[in-house]
Formats: C-alpha cells, structure tokens, sequence
C-alpha cells in the first residue's frame, strides 16, 4: 500500500515504522486535524526523512497499518514523548488521542502548533 506524504514509499506493511509528530492543527471539532511528522530510526532517534504535513487520517491509517506515532515537545527535556491512539467518536468517526492519563506538561495543548 501506497500513502501520501511521508509515507509515500511502498510498504507491505507498517510494523517497526516509528513516526515523530513536533506540530499538529486542531479543526473546528477540537480534534487533531493535521500533523507535521517524519518517520525516525528507533535504533538511533534521527529522521529517516523530512518533515512533511499530513492529515490525521494518514496518522490513523497508519496506525491500523502497525506504525507506531508519538508526539515530540518542544521543551528541551525530550522525553518523554506521549504514543497516539485511535479513538472511536459516537458518530463512527477515528481520531487521534494521547495514550494513557493526562501528563503535566505532556498533552495536545503543549504540543507547538500548525501554523497555515
């Protein structure tokens, strides 16, 4: 399968495929709308590429493809970075959410913004 964006090379699967996200844009609904993310060497922590913007709708399928998307801060204390999950809304709908308890710090609004 083949994705847009970051992801654009072919792939028979997403699984070992670890994604940073540093920005993100949050629509009208509250919900992450976009992300400006690039896939990272889990064995070193360096890009593997360049930082490209792409819709929460990529970062979902991607996850349901077995990659795996954290979120990056811009405080110089980098770790630790907060894992995306898929939530379901009542009206079928997916979006991303942070896994696990709130965090000091550590949620969608610390994250920079999108600006554009």
């Amino acid at each position: 399968m083949t994705y847009q964006g970051e992801r654009s090379r072919p792939m028979a699967s997403e699984n070992g495929r670890y994604f940073e996200v540093s920005k993100l844009r949050m629509g009208a609904d509250g919900q992450v709308s976009e992300v400006l993310w690039c896939e990272v060497s889990m064995g070193s922590d360096l890009a593997l590429g360049t930082r490209v913007v792409a819709a929460a709708s990529e970062v979902v399928d991607a996850m349901h493809d077995g990659a795996q998307v954290a979120a990056v801060f811009s405080s110089q204390e980098r770790c630790p970075a907060r894992s995306f999950t898929i939530v379901e809304q009542a009206d079928g709908r997916e979006c991303l959410a942070f896994d696990g308890a709130p965090s000091a710090g550590r949620n969608l609004a610390d994250i920079d913004i999108l600006e554009g």
